[in-house]
C-alpha cells in the first residue's frame, strides 16, 4: 500500500510538472497568454471538483458559506491563495521558462519556515539557518549563473517567481482550519472557482489570443485537466497510504521532470554553477520540509 501512496504521489507531481512544460509550449509556440490559460484552468477545475463533491461524494458544496467567518476565508484562499498562486507561476514561465519558474515556487518551504519562525518567535538553529542561506544562494546562482552582477532573465520575471513561492507558503498555511471543518476537494474547488472570477475580470476566457490547433488544444487539455483536476485528485489519493510529509518531500519530482523535459523539448542547457544552484535548492528545501 505504501508503494502504491508514492506512485500517485509521484504521478501527480510528474502531472504537474507537465502541465507547466504543455504551458510554456502554448505561450512560446502558439502565443497564448498566461492570463488566459489561468482564467479557463481555475474556472474548469472549480467546477470540475465541486461537481465530483456534489454528484459523487453527495456532500453539501455550500457548507463554508453557512458560517460567515469561514466563507469569508474561502473568499480570501480563492482570491490570494489559488488566484494568485496560479497567476504568479505561469507568468513566470511566461516570461522565463518552466525550470526557472518551477524551481522559484519549489522554495515555498523557505518562507513557510520564516513564518513559523516569527510567528512562534523562535529563533531558528544554526543549521536551519545554513539551510536557508543555502537556498538563498542556490536561487542566485540559477537567477544569475553565478555572475551576481547580471540576471539570466529579467528582474519581473525573478520578483514575480518568488512571489509565487511566497503565496504557495500563503496557499499551504492559510486554508488548514477550514480543511479540519470541509473536504479538501470542496474548499479547493471553491478556491478555484472564486479565483476564477478574479481571472476572468482580468483576461475573460472566451477572448482567446493564441492559435488554436489541435496540438495547442491538446496542451490546454494536460494544463486544464491533467495538470491540475485529475493530479489534485492523485495527489489526494496518495495521502490514503503515505504521510503528507512523504508525499510533500515526492513534489521534488516536479522541479526535477519539468528540468528534464525542458531539456528535451526546448534543447535547454545549464551552466555548472546552475547546476550548483539546483543541487543546493533541492537539497536544503527537502531537509528543511522534514523539520517543519
Amino acid at each position: 500500500m505504501r508503494i502504491k501512496g508514492i506512485i500517485y504521489a509521484s504521478l501527480a507531481s510528474s502531472l504537474w510538472s507537465i502541465s507547466g512544460v504543455s504551458g510554456e509550449i502554448l505561450f512560446k509556440r502558439y502565443n497564448f497568454s498566461s492570463d488566459w490559460l489561468v482564467s479557463l484552468r481555475t474556472l474548469i477545475s472549480g467546477i470540475l471538483l465541486l461537481g465530483i463533491v456534489k454528484f459523487f461524494e453527495k456532500g453539501d458544496i455550500f457548507a463554508p458559506f453557512k458560517d460567515r467567518k469561514n466563507g469569508f476565508k474561502i473568499i480570501l484562499f480563492g482570491v490570494a491563495g489559488m488566484y494568485l498562486v496560479q497567476a504568479t507561476y505561469f507568468k513566470t514561465i511566461e516570461m522565463s521558462n518552466v525550470s526557472f519558474a518551477t524551481i522559484l515556487q519549489f522554495t515555498a518551504p523557505f518562507f513557510i519556515f520564516i513564518y513559523e519562525s516569527v510567528k512562534n518567535r523562535k529563533i531558528p538553529s544554526f543549521f536551519t539557518i545554513v539551510l536557508l542561506s543555502s537556498t538563498a544562494l542556490g536561487v542566485n546562482l540559477i537567477a544569475t549563473k553565478g555572475n551576481f552582477s547580471q540576471l539570466t532573465w529579467s528582474p519581473q520575471a525573478l520578483i514575480v517567481g518568488i512571489f509565487s513561492a511566497v503565496m504557495i507558503a500563503f496557499y499551504s498555511i492559510q486554508p488548514k482550519p477550514l480543511l479540519k471543518k470541509y473536504s479538501s476537494m470542496t474548499v479547493v474547488g471553491w478556491g478555484m472557482l472564486i479565483g476564477s472570477i478574479v481571472a476572468n475580470i482580468i483576461h475573460p476566457f472566451w477572448k482567446i489570443d493564441g492559435e488554436v490547433t489541435p496540438i495547442s488544444i491538446f496542451n490546454i487539455i494536460i494544463v486544464v485537466i491533467l495538470g491540475t483536476t485529475v493530479a489534485y485528485l492523485i495527489f489526494i489519493s496518495s495521502l490514503k497510504y503515505i504521510s503528507s510529509s512523504l508525499a510533500g518531500i515526492l513534489t521534488a519530482f516536479e522541479p526535477s521532470l519539468a528540468t528534464l523535459l525542458s531539456v528535451i523539448l526546448f534543447k535547454l542547457s545549464f551552466t555548472f554553477m546552475e547546476v550548483i544552484g539546483f543541487i543546493l535548492v533541492f537539497g536544503s528545501i527537502l531537509i528543511l520540509q522534514k523539520r517543519l
